[in-house]
Order: C-alpha cells, then structure tokens, then sequence
C-alpha cells in the first residue's frame, strides 16, 4: 500500500524534515532525541504544507559558494551537492548518534553540475570506518534545504541505485536464513521516492521492507533451512505436483538461501526422472510454494535473484 508522506516543522537553522515512515527521529536540544508524528494522506494526494522553510545554513569555511539563483542550498564547488555545504553538515548533525557513539558522514550524493540540479536530491549517510552491514541513512533535499530521511530508522546493505528530476531509487537488503554478514541474500527490494507537486511532500511507490528497516520487528521469518517433509506439503494439490512421477520422492540434500529452496526430485540412482523443483517463500501467500519444475531450470529467467542463483541453481 502506498504511503504519503507529511510536513513535520522545521528545526533550528535546517530546512523542513519530512520521513517516509510512521514519524521521523530528530535531536533535541542537549543532544536528545524526540520524535515526532507525520499525518499520512490518502494514497494519489498531496499532504498540503502549513509550514516554512527556514534559510538555509551558510556554507561551510573554504567551499565556494552556490552560483546562481538556480542552485540548490545545498550546492558548492559547482556541484548541486557539496558533500562538505553546510546544509548537509546540518542535516548529518540531525541523525544523531551512530554505533560507538559517533555520528553519520556524508558517503555520496547527487552527482550533478549547478546548472543541471533536480529537483530532489539526495546524500548517502553511512558509518565511520563501517561496512555495507553497518548503519546507512538516505538523506533527501529540495533545492531550499532539507526534507528528511528516506527512513525512520537506520539500515544496512543501503544503496541509491538511480534518481531523476524528482525521484531517487533506494535499493534495500537483509540477512536471511545463515547468510554471513557479507552476503546478505534478502530482497533486493527498490523504493522509490517521488517528490510532489509541492516540492516538500515524499511519497514512497511501496511499504518499506520490514526485514530492513526494522529487523528486530519480525517480519518475515526466516525461511532457511528447509526441510523435504515441508516442501512435499507445498507440493500437495498443485500443477507442479500432478507432473512430478509418482510416488513424488525429494532428495534429503536441498539448497535453500534467502527466500528460495531448490530440490531434486527422484534419488540418485532414478536419474531418468530426476527433475529440479524451484520453491519460493512468499510469507503473504502462506508460505513455501512450488515456483517451476525442469530438467535444468534457468533460475534467473523465473526472478531468483542472481547472487541467490548462485547459490541453490548450480
């Protein structure tokens, strides 16, 4: 389902911040956190501002200035956005603590001239001397300043794979099953954020993944490993079942990884009907389920994800 997202007030000396979830996290004075709610409008409506922007923080020591009355506030060195500007240092102030204590840098951001600027931009905020596993945070920008985090809560595995003139791509993982901190073989699952018509409201095309963005919550529950006795259960009373020789027999050997398994039906010493059965783990849909049945199925062409491909089809 569709979310909007509101107009929380503006803060201090940064721009109005808006959250593409439930409320948004920003320091209170003394280095506290307080959060605060965002009203959700209807899906296909714009959640109107009642509030405005404040200026924009001036721009750091050294940097040059933005140019021009089409650059952004957070323009500098001719870029639309100068990692080091003081918007963004404001904004990374504003996400208070990291793991250890520390805060958030600026990793990455819109990479545009002045002069070409979209109307949304974004920063990648990660960890000091962390990892892909440790916490990132996708900060987004219209051209007067600050609007918020992509999410409420920090992720991991976080990356910005496209943007245009008013939306940014965010691409999100998560472990699954025994994945090693490495390999996470959860999703992946892009969200895009679109800016509206009013320049200040964020609206995401679909529900944030639980398993990211609140990992502790539950969500989906692990699918790995699985065992045959499950999956001959799923097989029960489906297409794929009534195409399988009988008696259906699975291997005890099944590679499972994130949410998909591969079998083989048969034994060894049957290889005249020894076929591959695809299942996938839909939580919505009940759980595991049949996917596709073949002598060597091409697991990416049926939407495996190519790294969980690897894994269970080779």
């Amino acid at each position: 389902m569709k979310r909007i997202i509101g107009i929380i007030a503006a803060v201090a000396a940064v721009a109005l911040a808006t959250a593409c979830q439930d409320s948004v996290t920003t320091p209170a004075a003394g280095g506290s956190s307080a959060s605060s709610s965002v009203t959700v409008a209807p899906p296909g409506s714009v959640q109107p501002s009642d509030t405005q922007q404040s200026p924009a923080p001036e721009q750091s020591p050294g940097a040059t200035p933005p140019a021009g009355n089409d650059a952004p506030a957070t323009a500098g060195n001719g870029k639309c956005v100068d990692l080091n500007s003081g918007v963004v240092k404001a904004a990374l102030g504003r996400l208070g603590a990291n793991v250890g204590g520390d805060g958030f840098y600026a990793d990455s951001g819109t990479d545009a001239a002045v002069g070409s600027c979209p109307s949304l931009l974004w920063v990648l905020a990660g960890t000091p001397h962390g990892t892909a596993s440790s916490p990132w945070q996708v900060m987004l920008f219209n051209h007067a300043g600050y609007l918020g985090t992509a999410t409420k809560n920090s992720t991991s595995y976080t990356t910005v794979v496209g943007s245009s003139d008013r939306s940014v791509q965010v691409q999100y993982r998560w472990l699954a099953g025994q994945d090693a901190s490495c390999c996470p073989s959860g999703g992946p699952v892009t969200v895009t954020l679109t800016l509206g018509s009013d320049n200040h409201t964020v609206t995401p095309d679909r529900d944030f993944p639980t398993q990211a963005t609140d990992p502790s919550s539950g969500g989906t529950p692990s699918a790995c490993p699985v065992s045959k006795t499950v999956l001959l259960a799923a097989l029960k009373g489906t297409d794929i079942e009534s195409r399988l020789a009988k008696p259906i027999e699975l291997e005890d050997q099944i590679a499972c990884a994130g949410d998909w398994a591969m079998a083989h039906s048969g034994t060894h010493n049957n290889t005249v009907n020894r076929a591959q059965v695809l299942f996938h783990y839909v939580a919505a849909d009940g759980g595991w389920k049949p996917a596709d049945l073949g002598s060597a199925l091409h697991c990416t062409e049926i939407g495996v994800p190519s790294d969980v491909a690897a894994k269970i089809c080779g």
